[in-house]
């Protein structure tokens, strides 16, 4: 039996507001202030009155982090996920940011990295599956031969060898046939292995290794693709831009010059902290987003400079889904472990 006290009303109200943001998420791909101030209005006096000074430090300390995270996140995820905290104290925290709302945001980012990756892997399967399944088995011939000798740290190094033969595998085609060429020894490594250590084979479950293995490598390929510009895209008059649209290209104006650059998601991380740093003086300035979106300035700047001939007819955005309505899922999860399974 649920316990109505201030904290679960405070619980349910917030889930009624998560819900509203939710549903404009999806409408207008916006989170109204006004949810943001009500939730912060209610969570922030109880949160101080049920744990004292304790919720005051949750609230700054999850800001500060999601202020770091950012550059992947909009401005509204980051007052949900901040204005969440004060509620959420009781269940114990890491440098004062709350298990839950750790637990939340994990959720919610996992949810929503889940649709873009699996349109990646269906984009570019024909190369991720092959190349990992050769990884695969370089990976456990190559811990065969390192354990049988006792080399240190054999595994460690292997991993950083695997993920930089995957970057390397996009930049260079001659090397990516190679590792997609080494999927087909596959059967030969599993039979020759059982054949020559039956019991290595069997002790270590090398078949189910194998897969796991194999599961493993995809999704790292899936996150570095992304990484290095395999983001689903899509190419948008500069006439129909909007406030919030995600640039993949980057914009560069010098002068009375204007160059545009396609960037993955690793170059404008770079750009953007270089932006922070002021390091980037050799431009007059430079048009590109995080998870804001264009400003509506920068949107009628882009316009103007179409207008002039400046720029192509098109640019490329990012296709974007609304991210709300995971933190709702993300939210009931953690209620359903709070009060079900009596955690956090």
């Amino acid at each position: 039996m649920i316990d109505f006290n201030y904290l679960t009303i405070a619980y349910i109200i917030n889930f009624v507001l998560l819900a509203i943001a939710s549903y404009t998420d999806i409408k207008k791909r916006e989170i109204p202030h006004i949810i943001v101030i009500l939730m912060l209005l209610i969570n922030l006096p109880i949160g101080y009155y049920l744990f004292g000074i304790e919720s005051i430090w949750a609230f700054f300390a999850t800001l500060i982090l999601c202020l770091i995270l950012g550059i992947g996140m909009g401005g509204g995820d980051i007052k949900v996920f901040t204005v969440l905290a004060p509620l959420f104290v009781g269940g114990g925290s890491i440098f004062h940011i709350p298990k839950s709302i750790l637990l939340l945001i994990g959720i919610s980012a996992g949810l929503a990295a889940l649709y873009p990756m699996t349109n990646i892997l269906k984009r570019y399967w024909k190369d991720i599956i092959p190349s990992s399944t050769g990884l695969a088995v370089v990976f456990g011939f190559l811990i065969y031969l390192l354990n049988h000798y006792h080399v240190p740290y054999a595994t460690l190094f292997l991993w950083a060898y695997i993920i930089i033969s995957i970057v390397i595998s996009r930049k260079i085609p001659k090397y990516k046939d190679i590792i997609k060429k080494s999927g087909y020894l596959a059967p030969i490594y599993l039979i020759g292995l059982y054949l020559v250590d039956s019991n290595y084979f069997i002790n270590n479950n090398i078949l189910l290794s194998f897969f796991i293995y194999l599961g493993e490598l995809t999704l790292i390929s899936i996150v570095i693709y992304a990484l290095t510009g395999a983001e689903i895209s899509s190419k948008k008059p500069i006439s129909e831009l909007k406030e919030g649209d995600i640039l993949r290209d980057m914009v560069y104006l010098k002068d009375n010059n204007v160059k545009v650059e396609s960037a993955n998601i690793l170059k404008r991380f770079k750009q953007m902290v270089n932006a922070e740093l002021g390091k980037n003086n050799e431009y007059d300035k430079i048009i590109m987003t995080d998870g804001e979106g264009l400003y509506k300035e920068d949107v009628g700047l882009l316009q103007n400079l179409h207008k002039e001939g400046k720029l192509p007819d098109e640019l490329n955005i990012i296709t974007t889904y609304p991210f709300v309505p995971f933190v709702l899922v993300g939210y009931v999860v953690i209620l359903i472990i709070h009060y079900y399974f009596n955690i956090f």
